[in-house]
């Protein structure tokens, strides 16, 4: 759910103080951005701890997480050529490499002290044991389900990563032990979301992988596992998701225990028969 749907949802059980600092929100949200939680309050009328608990009742730790969640939900508002235009206008430093990623690395270290292994691991879990996994991806994410397919197959027997003209056959032919996999960053992809509704409806394991529990994907998952995109210009920049989908892989390893040392060692020697990769020099 975007956060301003969030907001508004919410606003009416609100209390007097509260409601008055999400009114100002919902108003003014590119100036809110730049407030700090005691400069917030002192526009509204209300005390700093109000603005925090304005916060925390929208389910977010504090005010900087809501902060960084704002800013975000404007970032995803805009289109390709609205972002191009304000990163031209922001300029990229005196150094253009290190401003590209520095962007992605402050966003990673940012959310490190948030992440929880828990759902990671009872996602990877769930991979192990299914029957087939389904992979949904499209547009930039569709890189994403490419790249999460090809470990999976190493080590899980049947994995598809769906083309998006065959979703709803694929979806409604499916096995009752089946799992579901959406991948979707903003701007999310309607069939996508779609897609993974049916399968939820149809009572087959569905999973997202996205950017917030406000996802329009969450609703339709079963297991929920997320971690921020950035926005380079017109680009999305997945190098913290990639890192999302690293740790699911290497928990599925885990889970497979010695199976998983047997496959590597089956596909190195095939590998070496087949002449996959160059000999080191």
């Amino acid at each position: 759910m975007p956060l301003r749907d969030l907001i508004q949802r919410k606003i009416d059980r609100l209390p007097r103080g509260q409601r008055a600092v999400a009114q100002y929100v919902l108003e003014h949200s590119s100036e809110v951005m730049n407030l700090t939680a005691a400069e917030l309050g002192e526009l509204v009328g209300v005390s700093e701890a109000t603005v925090i608990r304005f916060a925390t009742s929208l389910g977010f730790p504090g005010y900087p997480e809501f902060k960084d969640a704002l800013q975000e939900s404007l970032l995803d508002q805009l289109k390709a050529l609205e972002r191009h235009r304000l990163y031209q206008t922001i300029g990229e430093g005196d150094n253009f490499l290190q401003s590209v990623l520095r962007q992605d690395l402050q966003k990673g270290m940012s959310i490190l002290s948030m992440l929880d292994d828990a759902p990671l691991e009872e996602f990877a879990r769930v991979l192990c044991e299914s029957s087939s996994i389904n992979l949904i991806g499209l547009r930039s994410a569709k890189g994403l389900a490419m790249y999460f397919g090809a470990y999976l197959s190493w080590f899980l027997p049947e994995v598809h990563v769906l083309e998006a003209d065959m979703f709803l056959e694929h979806v409604i032919n499916s096995r009752e032990n089946s799992f579901f996999i959406g991948i979707s960053f903003p701007r999310y992809t309607k069939q996508t979301v779609e897609c993974l509704a049916l399968a939820h409806e149809l009572g087959r394991k569905t999973a997202a992988i996205t950017n917030s529990p406000l996802s329009p994907l969450a609703p339709h998952a079963d297991f929920l596992v997320y971690a921020p995109c950035s926005h380079i210009s017109f680009i999305d920049s997945f190098v913290i998701p990639i890192g999302l989908i690293n740790a699911i892989l290497l928990k599925v390893a885990d889970n497979l225990g010695d199976l998983a040392t047997k496959k590597l060692q089956e596909l190195e020697k095939t590998w070496a028969q087949s002449g996959i990769y160059e000999d080191s020099l």
